[in-house]
C-alpha cells in the first residue's frame, strides 16, 4: 500500500504493536530511552518511530490533543496494520492521587466522535488481557498502580479547566461520587474505536495534575523520573501481550 495520509506510513516501516501518546516530545523522549527506534514520519501533530525490542516491532506514535486527532492515527495505524495499542500520556486525577498510574478498565464516554463508530450505550472497555499485561508490568516497576474508572471529555477549556479561561468550574462531585479515578480527552475514544477496528486496546497513564482554580501540578523532576518508568512498563506490557498473542 501506499503511506498514510497524515501519519505517513505503511506496513513496511510500522510496527503491530504501538504505543500512542499525544505530545511528539514524548516519541523524541522514547527514542532516548530505546535508541534502535528510528524516527519514521512527522506531520502535523504526528510523530512516529518504529524499532524492534526483544524480537517485536514496535512503534511509538503521537496523536496530539483529543479524540478527533487520535481516531485519525487509530484508522491510519490500522490500514498499516498494527495489531495492539497502548495509550501512554498524562490525566488529570480526580480520586486517584498525584503521581499515581491509572490503568483504566472502563471510561465513562462524553466525547463526541466514538459516536460515530459505535451506539452511545456502548461500553467504552480496555482489552481485558492487554490491560493485565499492562498492570502485571506496572506493578514490577514499583509503579502506584489504580485501576478503575476514567472518564473522557471534548472540551479542556470547557470541561477540565474552564477555571483557566474564566469560565464557571467544572462541578466534578457526580464522578467522584461513582468512583471515577481520573479524567483525560482520549481514552473512550481509543476503547471504542480499538473494538471497532478490531485493535486490542488499553491506556496507561501518569496523573500529573489535579483539578482546581489554581491546579496543582505535579513536580516536574518526580513527573519526568515516573514517566521514565511508565514508558518502560508500557512497553514490557506491549511485549508480554505480543508475544502471548502472536500475530
Amino acid at each position: 500500500m501506499n503511506q498514510t495520509l497524515y501519519l505517513k506510513v505503511s506496513p513496511e516501516n510500522t510496527g503491530d504493536l504501538i504505543l500512542l501518546c499525544g505530545d511528539p516530545a514524548r516519541v523524541d523522549f522514547f527514542t532516548e530511552i530505546f535508541p534502535f527506534f528510528t524516527l519514521i514520519s512527522r506531520n502535523r501533530e504526528f510523530s512516529i518511530a518504529t524499532g524492534e525490542y526483544q524480537g517485536q516491532r514496535f512503534s511509538i506514535v503521537s496523536a496530539g490533543i483529543g479524540a478527533p486527532s487520535t481516531a485519525i492515527a487509530l484508522e491510519e495505524l490500522k490500514q498499516a496494520g498494527a495489531r495492539a495499542v497502548v495509550r501512554i500520556g498524562t490525566m488529570m486525577g480526580l480520586t486517584a492521587p498525584m503521581g499515581s498510574v491509572v490503568i483504566p478498565n472502563g471510561a465513562v464516554c462524553q466525547e463526541g466522535t466514538s459516536h460515530n463508530y459505535l451506539p452511545s450505550g456502548y461500553p467504552a472497555v480496555p482489552h481485558w488481557d492487554l490491560q493485565h499485561d499492562l498492570i502485571a508490568a506496572a506493578n514490577q516497576r514499583g509503579l502506584d498502580v489504580l485501576v478503575g474508572l476514567s472518564a473522557t471529555f471534548d472540551g479542556f477549556y470547557t470541561h477540565l479547566f474552564p477555571d483557566l479561561a474564566g469560565r464557571q468550574p467544572m462541578d466534578w462531585t457526580e464522578y467522584i461520587r461513582y468512583s471515577v479515578l481520573s479524567v483525560d480527552m482520549e481514552t473512550s475514544l481509543i476503547f471504542n474505536l480499538g473494538r471497532f477496528l478490531g485493535l486490542a486496546s488499553a491506556a496507561m497513564c501518569l496523573v500529573t495534575v489535579q483539578p482546581g482554580a489554581l491546579p496543582n501540578f505535579l513536580d516536574a523532576e518526580k513527573r519526568s523520573d515516573l514517566e521514565h518508568s511508565l514508558l518502560v512498563a508500557a512497553m514490557e506490557g506491549l511485549l508480554a501481550f505480543g508475544k502471548a498473542h502472536p500475530a
